[in-house]
């Protein structure tokens, strides 16, 4: 069974990175745009990144048309996305998620969407869904050839064209925890930091530099989106020199990643793995 991406974010391995969220020197095209399509879970993971079952709603009561807004917004500004990554809480509890999926393809500021799940609400990752995407990942906690194989015949018989991947990361990072950091280590760290590549994040109609400022709701370090003017002050966010004012309190500063991966508070992932194997296999002997 193949290893994918299992090196930990903040891993003593990982070759450090200029945390460039831009794909070149434009500035015009963001890497990779995170967007939170459900803030519900189907386990309690202790340490979540996300803060679940506490992650605070990504919209603010306006639905996820509000993050549709935010990005026809963005597009008038010029700006391109090279893929959005759509997240959880577990993204397959998404309600409607074929037609927002849709909607975001019709505005046009992106080259592919992705989704992220754990694998285990498979009746979520519809044929519709499937047909939708240009990259499915698995953050694969049960680490078994059986459920990645299940997997993989789930997709086929639901004529799945586009990239599979299952990430098995060796440890997670503490996303939430509050710490003082020394100032020059914190800059040392921004640099270079992981998150600011491929972590930019949309939420409650705000840019965010990473996820962690998004769910800890400071909703004021991030950058309103309609009260934009042009790139450049999208530009001047996401490049600047100085630090967040959030990265002089978080854990990755100076840190490795050291969160056991998916060790449940309270929820039978057994159970929940056998009610997803039961799905997929009744679905593929029905395909």
């Amino acid at each position: 069974m193949k290893l994918t991406n299992s090196l930990a974010n903040n891993s003593l391995n990982r070759q450090k990175k200029e945390a460039s969220p831009f794909t070149d020197a434009s500035n015009m095209e963001i890497q990779e745009l995170e967007i939170t399509v459900t803030n519900k879970c189907n386990l309690t993971c202790r340490g979540c990144g996300f803060n679940v079952p506490k992650q605070i709603e990504a919209v603010n009561g306006k639905g996820i048309n509000e993050h549709i807004v935010s990005l026809k917004k963005l597009k008038l500004l010029g700006l391109s996305i090279g893929k959005i990554v759509l997240v959880g809480g577990e993204a397959a509890l998404a309600k409607s998620l074929p037609e927002y999926i849709t909607q975001l393809r019709q505005i046009g500021i992106t080259k592919q969407v992705e989704l992220v799940t754990n694998g285990l609400y498979p009746q979520g990752i519809t044929k519709e869904v499937l047909s939708l995407l240009d990259s499915l990942v698995i953050s694969d906690y049960i680490c078994k050839s059986d459920f990645e194989n299940n997997w993989r015949r789930y997709t086929t018989v639901n004529k799945y064209g586009g990239d599979i991947d299952f990430r098995r990361k060796e440890a997670w990072d503490d996303l939430i925890s509050e710490v003082k950091n020394d100032k020059l280590l914190t800059k040392e760290h921004w640099n270079s930091c992981f998150y600011r590549r491929y972590d930019v994040t949309l939420e409650r109609g705000r840019l965010f530099s990473c996820s962690r400022i998004a769910k800890k709701k400071w909703d004021e370090e991030g950058l309103l989106v309609e009260k934009l003017t042009s790139i450049e002050d999208i530009v001047k966010y996401l490049n600047s020199e100085e630090p967040k004012r959030a990265c002089y309190s978080c854990a990755t500063v100076g840190n490795c990643s050291q969160i056991p991966v998916a060790e449940q508070v309270k929820t039978d992932l057994d159970k929940v793995v056998k009610k997803a194997m039961k799905f997929m296999d009744e679905e593929i002997n029905n395909g």
